[in-house]
C-alpha cells in the first residue's frame, strides 16, 4: 500500500494488528511513538547534512528511508547514529518523568538493539561506513559478514538456551528475525552481483 511517499507492506500491517491485539499493557502505542521518534531522529539528521528523503518504507523488518542521493561516509554515520541518539534521549526523559519507566525501557531497548553492529541495523550501517572510509568497501563487506555471522549466531544460541531453560522466547524470535533479515540482505547482494 502506498500513502504518498510512504510505502507500507501488508506484513507490517499484519504484525502491527497482531501486536495490538495481544497487547494487554498498553505497550504498543508507546512502542509506536518510540519508533516514530527514532525515525524522526534519522530524518532530522539527514536534513541537517543536506540530504533529501524521497520515501519511507515500512515493512516487517522495520523502517527504511529512501534518499535522493548518496551521502558521504561521515554524513551517513551521523544519520545512522541519530536514531539511537534520539532513543537514548527519550529513555533519559522517560526515566525522570513520573510514570515514564515503561517509555524509558522501550527506548533503551530500541537504542541498544539498533546499535548492534549487524547489517540492517543502525550500528551495522555506521560501522560499515566507518570501515569503508578507513579500509575500503571490500574490507568493510568481509568484516560485516564475519560480524553478522558471529553476533547473529550468538544471539540465536542465547535465545534458544533461554527458551529451553523456560525463559522468554522474545530473544529467540528477535534473533531469528535478525537472522532472516541479514540473510535476505546477503541474498539480495548476491542477486545484484550475478545479474
Amino acid at each position: 500500500m502506498r500513502l504518498g511517499r510512504v510505502k507500507v507492506s501488508g506484513g507490517f500491517l499484519l504484525l502491527l494488528a497482531w501486536l495490538n491485539y495481544t497487547d494487554t499493557q498498553g505497550l504498543i502505542p508507546l512502542a509506536v511513538l518510540s519508533c516514530a521518534l527514532h525515525e524522526a531522529g534519522h530524518w532530522l539528521a539527514i536534513q541537517a547534512v543536506g540530504g533529501e528523503v524521497t520515501g519511507l518504507r515500512l515493512g516487517i523488518a522495520g523502517a527504511a528511508m529512501e534518499l535522493g542521493r548518496p551521502l558521504s561516509y561521515g554524513a551517513e554515520i551521523l544519520c545512522a547514529l541519530a536514531g539511537p541518539g534520539v532513543s537514548l534521549a527519550m529513555a533519559w526523559l522517560g526515566s525522570i518523568l513520573p510514570g515514564g519507566a515503561l517509555f524509558a525501557g522501550i527506548n533503551l531497548v530500541l537504542a541498544t538493539f539498533n546499535l548492534l553492529p549487524v547489517s540492517g541495523l543502525d550500528g551495522g550501517r555506521a560501522l560499515h561506513c566507518a570501515l569503508c572510509a578507513l579500509a575500503g568497501p571490500e574490507a568493510a563487506e568481509r568484516t560485516a559478514g564475519l560480524l553478522d555471522g558471529f553476533l547473529v549466531g550468538a544471539l540465536v544460541a542465547a535465545g534458544a538456551i533461554l527458551a529451553w531453560k523456560g525463559g522468554s522466547v522474545t530473544l529467540l524470535f528477535t534473533s531469528g528475525w535478525l537472522f532472516s533479515s541479514v540473510w535476505r540482505e546477503k541474498e539480495g547482494k548476491r542477486a545484484c552481483q550475478t545479474a
